[in-house]
């Protein structure tokens, strides 16, 4: 698989400098030679694909933006290291990486900190183990709701009660006008259809005695 990885981004234009082979000393193909590569990108399969190998791939960035765009292009996001003199720069792109991990002018020293949460984002998976989320992982939450004062329940207005009135959607359509409508008029209106709708819900004896009526 490693050596895959490294002919195909050859293949698309990467650059060479060191291995590149499995090394023929040791155990044949059981062991890779420690590789560099530079020029690499998105569309290389080293760049989309974990190598849990040897293999130092390098490419070129100009601003953070096109750094933080190269980085971000890989579905995996398990750690990551940003190494700079300058911290707060690094802090910065390490704030930026869609990653579960991240060191600064550091590697893997997350992991020694069992108090932190270790997991990653996207194809690198998903929860963590150690730290508070992890033992958080571990448990079954439930919710549960109870009356804060004695005697006093919380009950549904009539329109929303099954079997709930003919104008209930009236109600519904007030209340999310009431919540969600940018004009202060609109919902006031609302505020008043949703009173009208609770206070005087219009059941079906009601229509069906007014359709009586206008036929008689």
């Amino acid at each position: 698989h490693i050596d895959a990885l490294v002919k195909d981004a050859v293949a698309k234009g990467a650059k060479l400098h060191a291995g590149g082979q499995p090394n023929a000393a040791l155990a044949p193909g059981q062991f890779y030679e420690p590789t560099v590569l530079t020029g690499i990108t998105n569309d290389m399969r080293i760049a989309q694909e974990e190598v849990f190998g040897p293999v130092m791939a390098i490419r070129s960035w100009s601003n953070e933006e096109d750094l933080l765009r190269e980085v971000n292009g890989c579905p995996f996001g398990l750690g990551s290291s940003v190494f700079s003199s300058d911290t707060k720069r690094a802090n910065r792109i390490a704030k930026g990486v869609r990653a579960g991990m991240a060191n600064i002018n550091d590697f893997g020293i997350n992991y020694l900190c069992q108090s932190l949460p270790f997991g990653g984002r996207g194809c690198s998976g998903f929860d963590k183990f150690a730290g508070p989320e992890g033992l958080r992982a571990c448990c079954s939450v439930k919710a549960i709701t109870d009356d804060r004062f004695p005697g006093v329940h919380t009950e549904l207005p009539k329109p929303f009660v099954y079997p709930t009135s003919d104008d209930c959607h009236i109600a519904a359509q007030s209340l999310v006008g009431l919540a969600y409508d940018p004009s202060w008029v609109n919902k006031a209106t609302s505020l008043g259809r949703l009173l009208k709708s609770i206070v005087f819900p219009v059941t079906r004896d009601v229509q069906e005695g007014a359709g009586k009526k206008k036929a008689a």
